[in-house]
């Protein structure tokens, strides 16, 4: 096995009497290099000396292999990806791996932890009682600690807590804002281990961690705990995922980690727009791409990406069409509306079934984009929204208690005021609960009742007429 530095000895070996500078080459520019080793024979036999003169050439030395490294493309090498398929290989000597093999092996993981080890390290002068005053070279400790990290996750001693994270992200079926809600919720937690001086790996996070570092979230970030408690939710998912897939987790330590916050009062919560602002929104200057999104989501109750994503095809059989969205299963059916008729009419004229009824808000351009389609109306709408004066902030919360989602709550209290039964509303809204299905293709009396449900409902006057508000109604929690 590769010997280790000695502060008297290191980078020195005593050949024929003399001592000589060796620094060992990485096996990736062997070849470039045409040696194992690079020499220097100082051409003295006093140890005291040849410290004095060997970091000129020990600093030589490591620029050549430093060069040749930059040359064959190593410049930027992830040594946690490396420590992890020395891991693999590792488990595979130790299955059926000779000793020549495992030799072998220790000192490939040895001669990659002293690189790391002393990258960058600094010479400083010591004084030795036998020797007298020298110059060694010192690791800086951050550059030991990776080292010590990659030896562990090498021999199979730790694992990195994002080992199997991607794995577990492929086999998630959901959007990919809540993909991007994984990889920061992980990114977090690497971030926390950094700052506390913690390995990142699996075995070093356990129960008591887990709860340090939600404690400490709201100082790292300074987000609402709702939204905290869904990163968290996020880390208990995939430990979740990973017990049964790994020895390095023997359970998950995030299962009962909650960040509380202060109950939220019953007027401080999100709500359905009043008859007069819905009156507000549809006769103020609204242009026309934007007045449409607003009538059909308080005339359907969709969500605002479910509505840009419409296509021409999705109006057919008098229905729209929505994408599944949150838990929903799959697509689902709503009856146009007969104040949506000339609309859709108007939207579909000479189009073909293929083309977007909304082309005004495109699809986010950039590829990697984790933003819905959604994004840019849903900004539109908020200025526009606070343009004609429908606003409600109250002190610390950071959204309005009313939004585009407002149009899905008031269509839920009308539907509830107009004696449409909850099941029904459920169904049309996309409740996962509801146990009624809208079938277009042999429409049978759950779609005719549909249709007569979603006649009943009436928008405000927007002719100016005075519009009363006390009727109005905060919707049930299933109206979300």
């Amino acid at each position: 096995m590769a010997r280790t530095p000695d502060p008297k000895k290191a980078y020195l070996e005593l050949h024929g009497g003399t001592w000589r500078v060796t620094v060992s080459v990485p096996v990736a520019v062997r070849r470039a290099l045409g040696a194992t080793k690079l020499v220097h024979n100082l051409g003295t036999d006093s140890l005291r000396e040849a410290n004095v003169l060997k970091r000129k050439h020990v600093e030589r030395f490591k620029r050549r292999i430093a060069e040749a490294m930059e040359a064959v493309g190593r410049p930027g090498v992830d040594d946690m990806k490396i420590a992890v398929e020395f891991s693999k290989i590792a488990e595979e000597l130790k299955r059926k791996g000779s000793a020549e093999d495992w030799q072998e092996f220790q000192e490939a993981v040895y001669e990659r932890h002293a690189e790391i080890r002393w990258k960058d390290a600094r010479w400083v002068r010591v004084e030795d009682p036998e020797e007298g005053p020298n110059e060694v070279e010192e690791a800086l400790p951050e550059q030991t600690e990776k080292a010590m990290l990659f030896s562990a996750i090498s021999h199979g001693r730790a694992t990195p807590v994002d080992l199997m994270h991607e794995d577990y992200r492929k086999q998630l079926f959901v959007k990919d804002r809540t993909r991007a809600d994984d990889a920061r919720a992980l990114r977090l937690l690497q971030e926390w281990c950094k700052r506390e001086r913690i390995p990142a790996t699996l075995q070093e996070i356990d129960v008591r961690r887990a709860h340090a570092f939600a404690d400490a979230l709201v100082e790292m970030t300074g987000l609402h705990h709702v939204t905290l408690n869904k990163y968290i939710g996020r880390l208990s998912g995939y430990w979740q995922w990973m017990v049964p897939r790994t020895a390095a987790v023997s359970g998950n330590v995030f299962a009962n980690v909650r960040l509380k916050g202060p109950k939220e009062k019953h007027d401080q919560k999100e709500r359905p727009f009043k008859d007069s602002e819905l009156a507000d929104l549809l006769r103020g200057p609204a242009p026309p791409k934007l007045r449409d999104l607003m009538l059909i989501g308080a005339l359907t109750g969709a969500r605002l990406d479910a509505i840009v994503d419409l296509k021409v095809r999705d109006t057919a059989y008098n229905c729209f069409l929505f994408k599944p969205q949150k838990q929903e299963a799959s697509a689902r059916y709503v009856p146009i509306h007969p104040d949506l008729v000339e609309l859709v009419a108007r939207r579909t004229a000479g189009k073909r079934p293929e083309d977007d009824l909304f082309p005004e808000w495109p699809p986010v351009k950039k590829a990697d984009s984790m933003r819905e389609r959604s994004f840019k109306a849903s900004n539109r709408f908020t200025e526009y929204r606070r343009s004609v004066g429908v606003d409600e902030v109250v002190a610390g919360k950071r959204r309005s208690l009313v939004n585009f989602h407002s149009f899905r709550r008031w269509f839920s209290s009308r539907m509830e005021q107009a004696g449409v039964p909850g099941e029904m509303i459920s169904a049309i809204v996309g409740h996962k609960r509801s146990s009624i299905t809208l079938d277009v293709y042999s429409e049978g009396p759950h779609m005719r009742a549909a249709r007569r449900a979603i006649a009943k409902l009436k928008l405000p006057p927007l002719d100016g007429s005075p519009i009363r508000d006390e009727m109005t109604l905060r919707p049930r929690a299933h109206s979300r």
